[in-house]
């Protein structure tokens, strides 16, 4: 049989597969049929026959293959997903492991990537429990094992022996590797100044890329003195460069360095006395003003946004309301009920900023703690630097000591190995001798075992010539046993199955399937236009809810009275107590 499956025929059904999906309307027989008419008369019988089977059994088993491919959509583009659909196909159902080295150049010609992932993922033996499982939903049992797993299994020691050579070819393509060339040098003789030549002329010209002693030069420890002295060479310039750009502002703004007036240093020593009196003096009592004249952040009205300030008024209606029924049932005293609400207004006020004090000492404590930890990192720092050093300089010395006793080994050894060379070239001398000998003996066998060699290769030649006119005839006369086969769409596909239907009764129920899927789309389109109109009636009651609520609001803030809130505890006292002292700490560090 004349194989087929090379990488432009796989293209071709890949092609005929995509313009059949456009095609809704057809089957895929007559889609054939239509195909069949179209092609030149040029073309061979058994090749339109082998076009014919393959389309058709992808498109029977297009679920199945599909399934199995959406397992790679990682690894595979989608282009080499379907090209992998159809030898997956050819595989179980068309090609045996005898046409191995065909496959091979197949999948190398149509995508390197492609033939990795196929050989791989089929040649693992846990994919065939994989294959079972998405089977089952649409064949039966016995076929399962007898038409697509036992194939699998024969096929997968070949699969493995392809992916070995691939990735033999892939070590290969890797050493391969083009260096680039290197450039030589120019010496420096060439550089030489004459008298009657001029020096333009003389100048060799710069390469390219600069030389390896130039690239890679190794890295040096510099010295602390060496150090000293680059620093020195930074600041001097970066003085330098201070005064450039100062001298520079001063001529280009006439104003700037002028003499302030006294004015400015008595209001900044009034300043610094008011600053020096309010930290002596006990925190003021504060005042709040619920009618501050900063503005409002305003709020997107959105559905979410609305149900929640809704669901915020109603609790707080509702408590307030149970607050006033336990107040009346308890006393009918109206002015009573007035300085309790102005008692527990002014509590929850003063708890406010006694948190808000506690809070602010808290973190300038938190910052001297951090100066403090900050120097006693520095000092630690130090002297760690200091016995690095030391224990640098006794490492220096040790290393001479190691230097000196290297020197000494290397001599003795260098005396020994002269030496063992001057008894190696007597040795060398007395085995070419005996190798000379023993070449001419071999010499004489080779010739007469190539003799035997060539008339044995003529013998198998002529064996191997009778062996292929055998075979072309043998295949002329299997091309003209073979006739196209017929296809009718009313007969079913003769799988054995009990769903077993024809390509027409398929069309049939497919078309009543979407039929009935419209009519639900539709009852589904209807129901939601009516919820979201009644959800759209909702937002609107709330919005109005939500405004009248905040006007309330407002103005029962206007007439609220002004609180007057003492801050001082005990707590706020031993807090300022523990900055004070950490500042004092801190300034004995710094001083």
């Amino acid at each position: 049989m004349v194989y087929y499956f090379t990488s432009g025929n796989v293209k071709l059904i890949r092609n005929l597969v995509i313009d059949y999906e456009a095609t809704s309307d057809i089957s895929p027989h007559e889609y054939m049929k239509t195909y069949i008419e179209k092609c030149p008369e040029t073309t061979e019988d058994a090749k339109i026959s082998w076009i014919v089977e393959t389309f058709l059994g992808v498109q029977k088993h297009n679920k199945f293959l599909r399934e199995i491919g959406s397992n790679l959509s990682e690894e595979l583009s989608g282009e080499d997903q379907e090209y992998f659909a159809i030898l997956f196909h050819g595989i179980i159902f068309q090609i045996t492991p005898t046409d191995m080295q065909n496959l091979y150049k197949c999948l190398f010609n149509l995508s390197k990537p492609l033939l990795d992932t196929f050989s791989n993922f089929l040649g693992n033996k846990e994919v065939l429990n994989f294959i079972s499982d998405v089977a089952q939903s649409g064949y039966d049992t016995n076929f399962i094992t007898d038409k697509i797993i036992n194939p699998i299994f024969v096929w997968q020691p070949y699969l493995s022996e392809m992916a070995n050579s691939y990735a033999q070819y892939v070590k290969k393509t890797e050493s391969r590797k083009i260096k680039l060339p290197t450039i030589p040098l120019q010496p420096n003789v060439l550089n030489r100044k004459g008298k009657d030549v001029p020096l333009h002329s003389l100048q060799s010209p710069i390469p390219d890329t600069p030389p390896n002693s130039i690239c890679h030069k190794g890295k040096k420890m510099l010295t602390k003195y060496a150090i000293d002295q680059r620093l020195k060479q930074m600041h001097i310039q970066n003085k330098q460069k201070a005064i450039l750009l100062l001298n520079k502002v001063k001529n280009k703004n006439s104003h700037y360095a002028q003499g302030k007036s006294d004015k400015y240093y008595k209001t900044i020593q009034n300043i610094e006395c008011e600053m020096i009196n309010q930290c002596e003096k006990p925190l003021l009592k504060l005042k709040r003003n619920f009618d501050d004249g900063l503005p409002q952040l305003e709020v997107k009205e959105t559905a979410a946004t609305l149900k929640r300030m809704n669901k915020r008024i109603q609790i707080t209606e509702q408590q307030e309301t149970q607050w006033l029924q336990d107040l009346m049932d308890n006393c009918r005293n109206t002015a009573k009920i007035e300085e309790l609400e102005e008692f527990d207004r002014q509590e929850k006020e003063r708890e406010r900023l006694i948190d808000i004090e506690k809070k602010h000492l808290m973190g300038q404590i938190s910052y001297e703690e951090a100066v403090i930890a900050k120097k006693k990192l520095k000092d630690y720092n130090k002297k760690k630097y200091e016995d690095f050093l030391k224990e640098k300089q006794a490492w220096e010395d040790e290393i001479e000591n190691w230097k000196k006793i290297i020197t000494e080994k290397n001599r003795k050894a260098v005396e020994k190995l002269s030496l063992l060379e001057l008894n190696v070239l007597e040795s060398k001398n007395n085995a070419v001798m005996k190798k000379r000998e023993i070449a001419e003996n071999v010499k004489k066998e080779s010739e007469n075992i190539i003799a035997k060699a060539m008339k044995e290769k003529q013998e198998e030649l002529e064996r191997r010539i009778n062996m292929i006119k055998e075979i072309k005839i043998l295949s002329m006369i299997a091309k003209k046993a073979k006739l196209p086969k017929i296809i009718d769409l009313t007969e079913s596909s003769g799988l054995g199955l009990l769903c077993e239907m024809s390509m027409a009764e398929l069309q049939e129920r497919l078309s009543i399937m979407k039929i009935s899927l419209k009519e639900e789309l539709e009852q589904k389109k209807k129901i939601i236009k009516e919820d979201n109109i009644a959800a759209k009636k909702e937002l609107d009651k709330t919005k109005e809810a939500i405004k009248n609520y905040m006007t309330e609001r407002t103005t029962a803030r206007k007439q609220s009275r002004k609180v007057v809130v003492d801050i001082n505890t005990k707590e706020i006292i031993d807090l300022k107590k523990r900055l004070e002292e950490k500042r004092k700490l801190r300034m004995q560090m710094t001083s």
